[in-house]
């Protein structure tokens, strides 16, 4: 080990970086090929030009560079700085955009991975995002000029800067265990399938003394061995949409089909906490299958179909099922769900969506969260499909679904009610995949204006739990799981529940004070228990 840090030059000179003193232990400066502390990893195609070390990967093998170096103590972090400009990079699949990679999985055309040993993790460029190699979401041009990207890696926490402004606050986001003991820095190209290039003009990593304290935790999370729903032959179930009717009954909803308008959903139910799950007869393989569902005062459950149809009159029209008290039972009607013209259906391109939550009000009536995909022109004359997220109330049972607010701009949103009048919800990432966040302080009539948030990316779900903790499950690329302390304002507690990949649709309840039960479908339809306790 001493002879390879002898060839660090620099090695062991302390410089200023924003005041504060690194220790750079590897560097690459981009005038010259990486020297010999540098391993090539298959065959790199790299060339020097005027700007730096331009390295591609047009399929054929993949090609970094990889250096080790020796661990930071408990007391210090991690520095990473890269300065890049990234080109055009194809996806993992044929006719599918470039952010079709699963970065730990496939590799990526451009990436930083750095590891101590313990942990690894990394930055991954793509052209309209950076991105570490899970959930965490800069969306930006990395095309248009050589910006420099800082990691700053303290434990399990992972910083993330761009041009010296941090975009990422990075808690938990350091997590994965590392392949092997031996630290590394690596750049260049892993990916198994998809192609790109990028110019690097500098890589280097150092350690400091760490500039605050790794925060002690606030949440005790405790996640069970997982357990698979059983499959049944023909029937593939994905996407996942879980309630708690009380009294021992759990239903969940689940898509049977290829991700498209009225594909079948069945309903299943279980009474054994989530061990085990039944489809009702009549509910299964149907697309007038009901997703939200809601336990009634009088002990019924009301559930509504997750499609809506457009009717001839203009109207659209969705199904109203009312269960009995143990949900063997059911009668089925229509509704009507009336919209503002700017959102409602006018053609078969266009869908009203009923979301997963719907709750009971004060006065009797329901509130259920719906989102619209309606086809409107540019200005170009291009198409377009404009999503919303909305509130609906019905007075009469379900019968008639009247507009109350529009939640914001985007689809597949989850609201949670924190108290009579305030209201959070979390809407979907659209193109640069970051979720959206916003408030409502006057029981959902008004919104907050959306504020983007670090993590990404689909069909979020919210519970407060009887302990005071906001939980919110979200996936793709990954199935994940973070908490709030203090009602969505701010997220101080991220896990990953599974790495594996396919949709990565998740649902959670808490089914027992403390306990949540957390389904994703990745690879197949599967369930963990997560408890969750608060540290005093």
């Amino acid at each position: 080990m001493t002879s390879r840090l002898a060839l660090f030059s620099a090695a062991f000179t302390l410089v200023s970086l924003h005041g504060e003193d690194v220790t750079w232990l590897v560097r690459f400066d981009g005038k010259t090929l990486p020297d010999t502390a540098w391993s090539a990893v298959g065959a790199p195609k790299a060339k020097l030009d005027t700007d730096g070390l331009h390295i591609e990967d047009d399929g054929d093998g993949t090609g970094h560079y990889r250096a080790a170096w020796k661990a930071a103590g408990e007391d210090e972090e991690i520095v990473v700085e890269a300065e890049v400009k990234a080109e055009a990079m194809t996806g993992s699949q044929k006719k599918k955009p470039s952010t079709s990679l699963w970065p730990w999985k496939d590799g990526a055309p451009v990436v930083v991975q750095v590891s101590d040993g313990r942990h690894q993790e990394g930055l991954v460029l793509f052209p309209a995002q950076a991105t570490n190699f899970t959930d965490r979401f800069i969306p930006m041009d990395t095309t248009n000029r050589f910006h420099t990207y800082r990691l700053v890696i303290r434990a399990t926490d992972m910083q993330m800067f761009v041009d010296g402004e941090r975009k990422v606050a990075g808690q938990g986001a350091f997590w994965k265990p590392a392949e092997s003991k031996e630290p590394f820095i690596l750049f260049g190209s892993t990916s198994a399938k998809a192609t790109g290039s990028a110019i690097w003009k500098s890589v280097r990593l150092g350690t400091r003394k760490a500039t605050a304290p790794v925060p002690r935790p606030q949440i005790r999370v405790t996640v069970s061995e997982p357990w698979m729903v059983a499959e049944r032959k023909g029937v593939p179930e994905t996407r996942p949409y879980l309630y708690d009717m009380g009294k021992g009954l759990l239903l969940m909803s689940v898509a049977q089909g290829p991700d498209a308008f009225y594909e079948p959903y069945g309903l299943l139910r279980s009474t054994d906490a989530g061990k085990s799950w039944s489809p009702i007869a009549g509910l299964d393989q149907k697309a007038e299958t009901p997703l939200p569902c809601l336990r009634r005062p009088d002990g019924s459950i009301a559930a509504m179909s997750r499609w809506t149809w457009l009717h001839p009159d203009g109207a659209v029209v969705g199904k109203t099922i009312r269960l009995n008290t143990d949900a063997t039972a059911f009668t089925m009607e229509d509704n009507r769900i009336n919209l503002p013209s700017e959102f409602a259906n006018e053609t078969a391109k266009d869908q009203t969506i009923c979301e997963r939550h719907l709750w009971n009000d004060a006065d009797g009536g329901m509130t259920m969260v719906v989102w619209t995909r309606k086809n409107t022109k540019r200005p170009d004359g291009r198409s377009a499909t404009g999503r919303f997220s909305h509130l609906m109330r019905s007075a009469d049972g379900g019968k008639t679904w009247n507009h109350f607010s529009v939640i914001g701009p985007g689809g597949e949103p989850a609201v949670c009610r924190l108290s009579d009048t305030e209201q959070v919800a979390v809407i979907r990432g659209e193109a640069n995949f970051c979720m959206k966040q916003m408030f409502s302080h006057d029981a959902g009539k008004t919104w907050t204006e959306p504020v983007q948030m670090e993590e990404g990316r689909v069909l979020p779900d919210l519970v407060l739990m009887s302990n005071g903790v906001l939980a919110c499950s979200y996936g793709r690329p990954a199935s994940c799981l973070m908490f709030s302390l203090d009602h969505g304002k701010t997220w101080t507690s991220h896990h990953v529940i599974s790495d594996r990949v396919r949709f990565n649709y998740t649902s959670i309840r808490e089914i027992s004070p403390g306990r949540l039960l957390y389904i994703h479908d990745a690879p197949k339809m599967t369930c963990v228990y997560v408890d969750v306790e608060v540290v005093k």
